[in-house]
């Protein structure tokens, strides 16, 4: 009938209508991808081209500094701060220990072990600028005759030397590092800078907080806590309980401890805390160090806390 027929034809049509827009439809979902990917391209290369210096700029600080800690040998013009003296520093990068636990993934040398006080770190130059600069009224007060001096971490012993240069009526310095393999390096950096005349100069193992260990290094100084206590670059980890511990150990009323710090990842308050538990007095300076000090891209501002005034325990 007619009817039917009209029917009929107005379901192909609308099933005509109905394949069109699908394949519509199907041709538009390619258009919208493509425009979601030139989006994301545009929105990503606009992003990434503000962010290029930048970017460039971390990468040769990273680099830069990685090349400052593996350079085999370190000069130290100590001139420009006031010492004639030029210390040559010659940086090992491993040690004879096997790497069954390395310190450092990087370790440079396969199956030998990285220790970070083979290297010299910018805390070094900062402590020892810091020393030099104030040379003068230092002689006539902590570092003046007849005191005695400790590093602690001292590493190459760079602060160690700088010391011996410039206190000469000091009666002791004792330079510690917690690693024999260190200190067998610094003894070797210490007998080229200073030649073999520095009796007054001495280099012994120290683990933090190990009783067995303090007790060797106050006979050391007959028995007596020391009048200054150094420490360059020795923050760097996130736990300073054993170093703290210590460096209370080893000071009396009147010890004069310095630590410099150079500024990374790790928030600095819980140190200056606990620091401030155990000493009266806590100041914290900056300084800069320029890139002919440290030999990297940039400068780099290091800390200082200078502590004086131990609380009675």
């Amino acid at each position: 009938s007619v009817g039917a027929a009209d029917s009929g034809a107005l379901g192909v049509a609308v099933a005509a209508t109905a394949a069109t827009g699908a394949g519509e439809g199907e041709a538009v979902l390619p258009l919208i991808g493509l425009a979601l990917i030139v989006t994301s391209v545009v929105v990503g290369g606009t992003w990434l081209a503000r962010d290029v210096p930048g970017i460039i700029k971390e990468l040769l600080r990273m680099v830069g500094d990685w090349a400052a800690v593996h350079e085999v040998t370190r000069r130290v013009d100590c001139k420009p701060w006031g010492l004639d003296k030029t210390f040559t520093i010659l940086q090992d990068h491993a040690t004879t220990t096997p790497a069954e636990d390395p310190l450092c993934s990087w370790a440079p040398v396969p199956g030998r072990r990285y220790e970070f006080g083979l290297s010299l770190w910018n805390g070094a130059l900062a402590l020892s600028r810091s020393l030099i600069e104030r040379r003068a009224s230092l002689s006539s007060g902590s570092f003046g005759k007849g005191r005695s001096v400790l590093e602690l971490g001292c590493g190459q012993a760079l602060v160690a030397m700088v010391v011996h240069e410039l206190f000469p009526d000091l009666c002791r310095i004792v330079a510690t590092d917690g690693s024999s393999d260190v200190l067998m390096a610094a003894e070797a950096n210490v007998l080229a800078n200073l030649g073999p005349e520095t009796n007054k100069l001495e280099l012994a193992v120290l683990s933090w907080s190990q009783a067995e260990d303090m007790e060797r290094i106050l006979s050391l100084n007959g028995g007596r806590p020391y009048d200054v206590i150094l420490g360059a670059d020795i923050t760097y980890m996130e736990e300073h309980d054993e170093l703290v511990r210590t460096i209370v150990a080893m000071s009396h009323d009147s010890t004069e401890v310095w630590i410099t710090h150079e500024p990374r990842r790790r928030a600095t308050e819980p140190l200056v805390e606990r620091l401030r538990q155990e000493f009266r007095t806590v100041e914290e300076t900056s300084q800069v160090l320029t890139r002919q000090e440290t030999g990297r891209i940039d400068e780099v501002a290091v800390l200082t806390w200078y502590c004086t005034g131990k609380i009675a325990s």
